[in-house]
This record gives C-alpha cells, structure tokens and sequence, in this order.
C-alpha cells in the first residue's frame, strides 16, 4: 500500500471487513477474530492477504484460501486477490481478545 492513500486505506479497511464473514469450518469463528489473518495489503486494486493456519498441514488450507479470496474479490475495487500462507503457526493468543475472553469463561 501506498502510504497515506485514503483510497487503498479504505479499501484495506473493506477487505478486513470482508474476512469477517469467512468462518473457520471446524471453530465456527471468524478468521479475523481468530487471528488468522495477518495481514492485508491492498496496492492499485490488489489484495495481498497473508494467512496462519493452526497446523501446518490444514486439510482445509485450500478451502480456506478460496474463501478468503473470494470475499476479496467481492469488495469494490479489489480486482486480484492473492493469498499467501505465512510460516508463522497460529496459537490461541492470536485470537481477538473478546474470543480470548469468551474461550477463558465457558
């Protein structure tokens, strides 16, 4: 992203948004508030979406990479999505801290 483009800002903005609504199959949680979303980038209608799985050999990887693009290919503007998987595995206290808090309580 460009620094200080209030387009691609907004547009990043857009794309978190949009990964509210990809649900972790097994967890029934969001991947945002899971914390398995690193990253998003947006640069001249790009998404670049940097992405933790919770074992390294997901049997899901690959359903969850079409979802995520899929809902960036849904925000106005965004015309590529690209999802890469990050070395980084994921750990509970990735997870948003509302979930952290809610997991802790039941």
């Amino acid at each position: 992203m460009v620094a200080g483009n209030p387009q691609e800002t907004a547009l990043e903005a857009a794309v978190w948004e949009a990964m509210q609504r990809v649900i972790d199959p097994e967890l029934g949680v969001s991947l945002v508030d899971l914390g398995l979303i690193q990253s998003v980038t947006v640069a001249d209608g790009r998404a670049l979406i940097e992405l933790a799985l919770t074992t390294p050999l997901c049997p899901l990887a690959g359903v969850l990479e079409y979802e995520i693009r899929a809902a960036a290919l849904d925000v106005p503007g965004i015309q590529e999505a690209e999802v890469r998987l990050v070395d980084a595995l994921w750990t509970p206290p990735a997870a948003a801290p509302w979930r952290r808090w809610l997991d802790e309580t039941t």
